[in-house]
């Protein structure tokens, strides 16, 4: 099946040490769907486009002057990927897989106050990435702001 081409609003794009095994890590451990690896000069793949769900994209790259990408990579930020259909929903069911594929889990599966079930991943490179799921989807939005303010 190919998957849906469309134009993209808003997408990450992450600069990769190695862009084969980045890839590799993201499909195989998390579950990315492969939606194209675009070429560069003499055929060696530049970038690669990968797919959480829709409207949910991730690029990959290579630093485009070929020199190795300052430390930390990411500092301060994370990227926020909401299960829906993924793992069946289930933080639990892609923590089990990351960590049977050896991946680096930063944090959790841990409930928080702000009703969802999170796991925080690094990948290869040290990007943050988050997982969430709704602990309870008929929580009002005032309700979870509450429970929020009253975790503290």
């Amino acid at each position: 099946m190919t998957e849906e081409i469309y134009p993209m609003p808003f997408f990450v794009n992450l600069i990769v040490s190695d862009l084969e095994g980045s890839s590799k890590f993201y499909q195989e451990t998390l579950g990315f769907k492969h939606i194209f690896t675009m070429p560069g000069p003499g055929g060696r793949p530049i970038l690669v486009h990968l797919r959480w769900s829709k409207y949910a994209d991730l690029l990959l790259s290579l630093p485009r002057d070929g020199k190795p990408v300052p430390e930390p990579r990411g500092a301060g930020v994370s990227l926020g990927f909401q299960m829906l259909e993924r793992f069946d929903g289930s933080v639990d069911a892609l923590a089990e897989q990351a960590q049977a594929e050896g991946a680096n889990i930063a944090s959790g599966p841990l409930d928080q106050p702000w009703n969802v079930r999170e796991l925080t991943i690094l990948d290869p490179d040290g990007y943050q990435l988050v997982f969430t799921a709704p602990l309870n989807p008929n929580l009002r939005f005032d309700e979870v702001v509450t429970r929020a303010a009253d975790s503290k």
